[in-house]
């Protein structure tokens, strides 16, 4: 409940209308559930350190990165920042 709450940010019902509190509690919901399945799959993965992160860690790792993104007429193309220390997993990833 914790990482719902506070890393998914389902506790900001700040609006009056009962529909739009539900839907932000809906979407918040569904950004947890895309959190469950990417740690599931980070899971599946030959890295150890990355297997004890919770949502705010790879929302910081993995999320919030910088990357140049070119789309030509049939692909899509990304680069990386060289900084960039998880790039190995990241690109593990996306290839899953």
């Amino acid at each position: 409940m914790k990482e719902v709450k506070n890393m998914c940010f389902s506790d900001r019902l700040s609006n009056h209308g009962f529909w739009a509190n539900f839907f932000l509690l809906f979407l918040g919901s569904l950004a947890y559930e895309m959190f469950l399945l990417l740690k599931s799959k980070i899971k599946n993965t030959t890295y150890h350190k990355p297997k004890t992160w919770q949502i705010s860690s790879i929302r910081t790792y993995l999320l919030k990165i910088g990357a140049t993104i070119k789309i030509p007429k049939r692909r899509i193309y990304y680069n990386l920042s060289k900084a960039f220390v998880y790039k190995d997993l990241f690109r593990e990833l996306m290839t899953q």
